[in-house]
């Protein structure tokens, strides 16, 4: 078994760990060309082949890439050279990008059919100026679909709220026009192994396969970081039982299982959890037949003091050793505003995600 250590080892690489990491915006939206690039060296001499920005515009608040759609203009942080910059890091790299389509907050409750054929509409939209400006780069793999799909919500919890609806209303189009330009697709569904079993699980994926949703990969979280009133979504002990039924459904569809490991701890400090836990999380998605494991997030890592994303920058172009600096080194006042005025805490895949500011 490898250790935290070899995963994130900065001089070492690491072919048996992550795969990539996901890459929310929160704090990487305010850093320069030269960090984002050399964070993506970083993160490909670990054996990072992927990269998941998760959103291109979080609804009223995040606008992640230079859109001219009229409802994306009213955003309160309009930081939108992300996925221009995070492009050319990628080139300068290696590494593969997937870019996040549009998101809100009518997704958990669930959203009636006008809502989704609404959601549906938006996203269409952001996916066809999406490929209008980036079609033509060769590092992006595909799209990536940020709601989150979860049984629960769309297993009869209100009469409307389907398989059927959820697949032909909202998914099935996504997916038809991201391949119609050649991208793929990835969804990252989440469990709650207090409200579910494996069996109904994976009943419920093939359900909605056959329905007509066919994504490239689907990613499942694995839950262990994430809580609802400290009871945990789920337990290092069980967390194989469920990938094992998703990866079942997949593969029975052709379909590419893939696990999204949540790399913060359980309770509230959401800082990365220990080298035990996150290893036995890669031996038990590795095990389940995980072609690929993503872990959840940046944000996370840069609180652990691994490349702190609020921190670093690049010595001058003839430095050897490539080494990181200070971001209190940097004239960057500007910056350290916009991001005072952000939360601490940001809500994501069931758990508060901290961001400690230094």
């Amino acid at each position: 078994m490898f250790t935290i250590k070899d995963v994130f080892a900065a001089d070492k690489l690491n072919p048996v760990g992550f795969n990539g990491v996901f890459d929310a915006g929160w704090t990487t939206t305010y850093q320069s060309q030269d960090s984002l690039t050399h964070m993506y060296q970083r993160l490909q001499s670990l054996g990072m082949e992927y990269i998941v920005l998760q959103y291109a515009a979080v609804e009223a608040v995040h606008l992640y890439y230079p859109s001219q759609l009229d409802f994306l203009q009213n955003t309160q942080y309009r930081n939108n050279q992300l996925f221009p910059k995070s492009i050319e890091a990628a080139k300068a790299a290696g590494t593969k990008i997937w870019l996040g389509l549009y998101y809100n907050e009518d997704w958990f409750t669930p959203p009636t059919i006008l809502q989704i054929d609404t959601l549906c509409a938006i996203n269409l939209r952001v996916l066809n100026e999406l490929y209008e400006l980036y079609g033509h780069e060769n590092v992006i793999e595909g799209v990536y679909i940020p709601q989150e799909i979860s049984r629960y919500y769309w297993d009869g919890l209100r009469e409307d709220a389907t398989v059927e609806s959820l697949a032909s209303h909202f998914l099935k189009p996504l997916v038809n026009a991201a391949k119609a330009f050649g991208w793929k697709v990835m969804a990252a569904p989440f469990y709650n192994q207090n409200l579910e079993t494996p069996e109904n699980l994976q009943s419920f994926f093939e359900n909605l396969f056959a329905a007509g949703f066919r994504p490239d990969v689907i990613a499942v979280q694995d839950g262990i970081g994430a809580n609802d009133a400290g009871m945990a979504h789920a337990d290092i002990a069980t967390v194989g039982n469920y990938e094992r039924a998703v990866a079942k459904a997949c593969t029975k569809y052709g379909i590419e299982f893939w696990v999204d490991a949540e790399l913060f701890r359980t309770d509230d400090s959401k800082a990365l959890a220990d080298s035990a836990r996150i290893s036995a999380q890669l031996d038990t998605a590795r095990a389940a037949g995980a072609v690929n494991v993503i872990g959840y997030d940046l944000a996370v890592l840069g609180n652990a003091g691994l490349d702190s994303l609020e921190k670093w920058k690049l010595q001058a172009a003839d430095s050897s050793t490539q080494s990181i600096l200070p971001f209190k080194n940097r004239d960057c006042s500007q910056n350290r505003a916009a991001l005072r005025k952000q939360p601490k805490f940001y809500k994501l895949n069931g758990a508060r995600v901290y961001l400690d500011r230094h």
